[in-house]
């Protein structure tokens, strides 16, 4: 993301200060921090504009692939945790009817039997 939003002020710079120090006549000079680099055509600034739009549009294609990317992984992470806390909430659940099940069974063995008394059984 950050290379494409460099990519994007760089062709921008480029563009206007293409523009801002267009001159007139049949050969273009141009220059670079303050030296001269070379002369250049029509021709050759109409293809370096072509040139600096496309890595305008290369750059802004890396940031919204950048952004699309990013919104997927946050999809995918609030789809984790949403799965996450249902499983949380299934294991309590689970915890809870499972200690529920235990007293039942505890308080089935507590009433075990203490002695006989002829044809019956006693219980606490």
């Amino acid at each position: 993301m950050i290379v494409g939003l460099v990519l994007i002020v760089l062709s921008v710079a480029a563009a206007v200060a293409a523009v801002a120090f267009n001159g007139a006549g049949p050969g273009h000079e141009i220059t670079a921090f303050g030296q001269h680099v070379t002369n250049a055509n029509d021709i050759q600034i109409f293809i370096g504009g072509i040139v600096i739009g496309l890595v305008f549009c290369l750059g802004v294609w890396m940031v919204s692939v950048a952004g699309r990317r990013r919104r997927a992984m946050r999809a995918e992470y609030r789809a984790a945790r949403r799965e996450a806390a249902d499983a949380s909430r299934e294991r309590d659940r689970l915890a809870q009817q499972l200690s529920t099940q235990q007293e039942i069974t505890e308080r089935e063995q507590d009433t075990t039997v203490i002695g006989r008394h002829r044809d019956h059984e006693v219980r606490s």
